[in-house]
């Protein structure tokens, strides 16, 4: 029985090492942009696009919104521009660009 916890106790500790060394190169990976409170931004549209299914001039950012709060590293919550709350909960910051006037 101590052999299987010891087990259980090694695999545990592979797999959070695991996890946080994936964690560190998603981290890497992703593009941190200069958004502050109340920019206006466009949104992709990742529901409604179809692999190799939309055309060339397709137009698949949705838009325009605001952001009202931050959700960690690069994940925000949206409103949209008559002031209310985005319902498709918080966006990852891949997925927004500025808009520009």
């Amino acid at each position: 029985m101590i052999h299987l916890q010891q087990n259980r106790e090694k695999v545990f500790q592979k797999t959070s090492k695991l996890q946080e060394r994936i964690k560190k190169i998603y981290d890497h990976k992703t593009k941190e942009d200069n958004f502050n409170l109340g920019d206006v931004i466009f949104c992709w549209d990742a529901r409604n696009e179809e692999k190799d299914k939309h055309g060339k001039f397709e137009n698949y950012w949705k838009g325009t919104y605001k952001i009202l709060a931050f959700r960690g590293k690069n994940s925000f919550l949206l409103e949209e521009m008559n002031g209310e709350y985005f319902l498709g909960g918080a966006i990852n910051g891949m997925l927004i660009k500025h808009y520009h006037v």
